[in-house]
């Protein structure tokens, strides 16, 4: 009777959404304990997250919706020009406000942007939720659900602090596949549309999503003339909502620009362009649809018309986002960041981490989708496993993107999970049932990343790194630095997010590549010999050098130059034009003065 109660909210498809919404809750809870000391620290997880927060501190204090340049970057030169969106910054903004009325600007602040990340996990559980229940019975939903809170390779995005946007990518690309299932409607192409246009305005990363669910959504129409309303409502929707967008979070001047890394004027344009001719192809004489062919040529049509309006407005970015970007910032900074490079450029670990479960992942999918029965839940399966194919291939070149690679493969592990609980359940004697049950276990993705890494680390141990080089540079050390009258820092890339928070000092630059001309002379200064670093340092006006001696930055340029400026001061040797900043230092993180250039003989 007890439990006929307790399981009657969580009955048909309300209950479903009900139950989904209180796993994503309960992940949030748990999620927010684990990290409980940190709240109080402010201690945000890397680089990205405490630029976003000096991004939304900047729009709190009242700069312009449109202006998202922080000035306290390069500020000799005007400020460091950022390509990211106040889509995300409005709302950490708003909640940050909401919080600070109840708890006071300190406490409001730090609640804020460590439970900002966990509230999204409720969104996202809902959506597999609604994807789950599409693709077979509530075993298969309870299932799913198991198998995405304990799935630490996506989960990892909705941890408390992380306030960058990687969180809201992966949820948009949750959205389009639950937008791919069910009824091929008009309704739900205008609004696949509408996601994805969200999607590569925050970062022109969700351009191969758009690729691949624009390639479902013609496969889908190209085998069955049925489907044709839900394609012209994504081509529709590509005409109208980008530029409006565009124009609601970058402004007027934005629809004429053209930047390689964002979806500026030539991909706004692209993709207008093929949607129009589309549409066209779609609402034309039903000749032009008569057999697949024919609609297979509207589709060429209209690949080749974006790929020639974006080559002529954008001839510039035939060499990518960052073709801009000059040698020493491309060796020393892009190159080594290593979560946007293919898989083959990762440790072994770490890449047994994602590509074991995927491997696995991609197996039980197509084997769901072949075992499925007939109809509209075989048709499911199958868009799940084409998704799940195009995300799997992007993150062997993009290795970030294996977090939307792994949520894909939620629904496969999912029917995986049953299909081993049913097996060990059929065996005859305790023991193996037991031994069955554990082997449910092993099923669950976190279990298989877990094996899979330590089994990679045990045959091949990775180096040692020093605990120190994660906490540096932190509230603590940062303390006495912060106190001092607002200046200008001369500090490596990797650690200026960190200063502009943690101080009211501006640096020179941050690794953000539109300011890769900044970029280049913080690196060019540390790696050459001190006599050839100096006039680089003076004539950027900082009061300060600064650095952490540990990071793996200094460690690269330090290796680099042996002889070069962060070499030297990571050793701690004397350089004639620094003096050292005891009272201003801590632990690994040093402070310099630069000193006043000595007067000409003789003056």
């Amino acid at each position: 009777m007890m439990r006929e109660v307790f399981l009657t909210p969580f009955a048909g498809p309300r209950g479903s959404n009900r139950l989904a919404l209180l796993a994503g809750l309960l992940v949030a809870l748990i999620s927010l304990f684990i990290y409980r000391e940190a709240i109080p620290a402010l201690a945000l997880r890397d680089a990205d997250d405490y630029m976003r927060l000096a991004q939304v501190r900047d729009l709190m204090a009242g700069q312009g919706w449109w202006d998202i340049t922080q000035y306290r970057v390069d500020p000799a030169s005007g400020g460091g020009a950022m390509h990211w969106s106040r889509f995300i910054d409005a709302q950490i903004a708003a909640l940050i406000w909401l919080l600070t009325l109840l708890l006071g600007a300190e406490m409001g602040e730090g609640w804020a942007v460590a439970i900002y990340p966990p509230l999204l996990m409720i969104p996202l559980f809902w959506l597999l939720g609604r994807i789950l229940a599409q693709l077979g019975d509530r075993r298969l939903l309870m299932a799913g659900l198991l198998v995405a809170a304990t799935s630490v390779t996506f989960l990892h995005y909705f941890a408390p602090f992380r306030i960058d946007h990687h969180n809201w990518q992966l949820m948009l690309s949750v959205a389009m596949l639950w937008l791919a299932l069910g009824e091929a409607s008009f309704r739900r192409g205008i609004a696949a549309a509408l996601v994805i246009t969200a999607h590569v305005e925050i970062s022109l990363e969700g351009l191969p999503y758009l690729a691949i669910f624009g390639a479902l959504f013609a496969l889908a129409w190209l085998r069955d003339p049925e489907k044709a309303p839900r394609l012209a409502g994504f081509a529709v929707g590509l005409v109208i909502l980008p530029p409006l967008w565009l124009f609601a979070f970058r402004g007027p001047p934005a629809l004429l620009e053209v930047h390689c890394d964002a979806f500026t004027r030539p991909y706004v344009a692209g993709v207008a362009t093929a949607g129009a001719v589309l549409f066209l192809w779609l609402k034309g004489p039903a000749a032009l649809r008569a057999t697949w062919v024919r609609r297979g040529m509207g589709l060429t049509l209209a690949g080749l018309a974006a790929a020639g309006v974006f080559l002529m407005l954008g001839h510039a970015c035939r060499s990518g986002p960052f073709g801009e970007l000059e040698p020493l910032v491309r060796t020393y900074w892009y190159n080594l960041v290593v979560e946007g490079q293919p898989i083959w450029r990762q440790r072994p670990a770490s890449a047994a981490l994602f590509a074991i479960p995927m491997l696995i992942g991609l197996g039980a999918t197509l084997w769901a989708w072949r075992r499925a029965p007939g109809g509209w839940m075989r048709d499911n399966w199958f868009r799940v496993s084409f998704a799940a194919l195009g995300g799997g291939l992007l993150s062997v070149l993009v290795f970030r993107t294996s977090a939307v690679a792994h949520v894909y493969l939620v629904p496969g592990f999912a029917a995986m999970l049953l299909a081993v609980w049913n097996w060990s359940r059929e065996m005859q004697s305790a023991p193996r049932r037991v031994a069955g049950a554990v082997l449910v276990l092993a099923a669950l993705p976190a279990c298989e990343s877990l094996l899979a890494s330590s089994l990679v680390e045990w045959i091949a141990p990775p180096e040692r790194q020093r605990a120190e080089n994660q906490a540096c540079p932190n509230p603590a050390m940062l303390a006495p630095l912060a106190e001092e009258r607002a200046g200008l820092l001369f500090a490596p890339v990797d650690i200026g997010p960190t200063l502009l928070v943690l101080t009211p000092h501006s640096v020179v630059a941050t690794g953000h590549h539109r300011n890769h001309a900044a970029m280049n002379r913080v690196i060019t200064a540390y790696v050459s010999r001190p006599e050839d670093a100096e006039p680089i340092v003076r004539a950027s006006g900082a009061t300060w050098v600064t650095l952490c001696t540990h990071l793996p930055e200094i460690d690269n340029l330090s290796k680099a130059n042996p002889e070069g400026l962060a070499a030297l001061l990571a050793r701690g040797q004397t350089v004639e034009w620094l003096r050292p900043e005891p009272a201003l230092s801590r632990g690994d993180f040093a402070v310099y003065r630069v000193l006043p250039p000595l007067s000409p003989a003789g003056n």
